[in-house]
């Protein structure tokens, strides 16, 4: 299994996002979800990486899942008297499923080693603890050993599509950015990945998937 023809020789590495690229998400259902809880005035900005509220805090490992918690019961009427996991419900609405093609081609990739794979992606600590859930109902085993390593922000401290989060990646994995391609559904993440020297691809949610990146 290898790249198209029209990305470059020299990709040695391949790092995926993973909201958009391995798993498809839907941030409407999780807002829908908070709204049935009786919050109105969350929208789609506000819990965006880089948008300095406590979604971003959280994605940045600045807070803990449990202040995070309790800024989202601020947002519910009654809020204290809303069960957690009612509200972790919500937050979770818009993880969608694995799909086996896509894990797939993940793990050929793994075991034919031609290239080293990693996951670097904006997230935090109750979404990776449900998608691992959600790996292992589906398929067994760990979702992260698929990858040789995988860089979640709030363990990096940094969010796409900051430098600081390419750069702490790369080090970390001990890969040089020429010799390294990035996979984002975001084409601001894809822009960040590319100022930092990367080969960057924009993955256009609807019209294509990782599938169509790759021949036999």
């Amino acid at each position: 299994m290898k790249l198209r023809q029209d990305f470059s020789p020299a990709i040695r590495n391949i790092f995926f996002d993973f909201g958009g690229v391995i798993m498809d998400v839907h941030l409407m259902r999780t807002l829908a979800a908070f709204v049935e809880l009786g919050v109105s005035e969350l929208s789609v900005e506000q819990t965006q990486a880089g948008s300095g509220t406590f979604f971003d805090a959280h994605e940045r490992g600045t807070i803990s899942s449990e202040q995070f918690l309790g800024e989202l019961r601020k947002l519910l009427p009654d809020g204290d008297a809303i069960p957690e996991a009612k509200i972790w419900e919500a937050w979770h609405a818009l993880l969608d499923g694995f799909i086996p093609e896509r894990v797939e081609l993940l793990k050929t990739l793994a075991r034919e080693k031609r290239y080293r794979i990693f996951v670097l992606s904006n997230t935090n600590p109750p979404h990776r603890a449900r998608f691992r859930e959600m790996f292992r109902e589906q398929f067994g085993g760990e979702f992260d050993a698929i990858f040789e390593k995988t860089f979640y922000s709030d363990e990096l401290g940094s969010v796409k599509p900051e430098a600081a989060i390419y750069e702490r990646a790369a080090a970390a994995a001990g890969v040089l950015p020429e010799e390294s391609l990035f996979i984002d559904d975001n084409i601001a993440n894809v822009a960040g990945a590319r100022a930092c020297g990367w080969h960057a691809y924009h993955l256009v949610v609807g019209k294509e998937s990782i599938l169509d990146l790759f021949e036999v």
